[in-house]
């Protein structure tokens, strides 16, 4: 009799293990405890923080010297690493009295991700406009207009995700182009030294070596 409960309890809880949901393994197989997020960044054109969000906001300049921009270390790792941030276009935010035709802006810009030795390994880019505050992200502590603000806005975020190849141990952030339409025409700049987005939220996902 003993023997017939203890195989009916085995039977039951088998039953019950097959019938509870299963949590999906993350992709690539690793387990979620796996990663850890570093957000050590060097920022070369700090512009502040948000009002709102309370995220530093760097500006993307095209670089005028080797591996000039926006810096981040991957630590100790094994296997590939994901960088993550958040691209804005940057916007120059004029007067409330000014109408909004006349306001109007379509920013691209483009931007690049390096290795240590100056080679691409993804690239990134936000389309956006603006006619109004209204159209911004957030304001930026720190300037002179009402309010305590800086005319320089981001745009809405547009989310970037770029892996990072397994023996890549550093990245920098740069700018490579900004096209600029307006009511008075487009223009492209690539002039070393012009800031061309401005990123927040940086972070790397990366798997630590035990």
């Amino acid at each position: 009799m003993t023997r017939v409960m203890v195989f009916v309890c085995v039977l039951s809880t088998t039953a019950f293990a097959a019938a509870a949901p299963q949590r999906a393994a993350p992709r690539g197989g690793r387990a979620a405890t796996a990663f850890k997020v570093s957000q050590d960044v060097k920022c070369g054109a700090e512009l502040g923080r948000g009002v709102k969000s309370n995220r530093p906001f760097c500006d993307v300049v095209i670089p005028d010297k080797p591996l000039g921009g926006i810096a981040m270390v991957v630590p100790r790792h094994r296997g590939a690493s994901t960088l993550h941030f958040d691209l804005h276009n940057r916007f120059t935010v004029t007067p409330e009295s000014v109408q909004p035709a006349q306001a109007y802006a379509r920013n691209v810009a483009t931007v690049a991700v390096l290795n240590p030795k100056g080679e691409v390994i993804g690239r990134g880019a936000a389309v956006s406009e603006f006619r109004s505050p209204a159209d911004l992200f957030d304001r930026i502590v720190g300037g002179a207009l009402p309010g305590g603000v800086k005319a320089i806005a981001p745009g809405v975020a547009t989310p970037v995700d770029i892996t990072v190849p397994a023996g890549v141990n550093a990245i920098t952030i740069v700018g490579l182009r900004l096209e600029v339409t307006t009511r008075l025409g487009t223009q492209t700049y690539e002039t070393p030294g012009r800031p061309v987005a401005i990123v927040s939220n940086m972070r790397i996902d990366y798997t630590p070596i035990k």
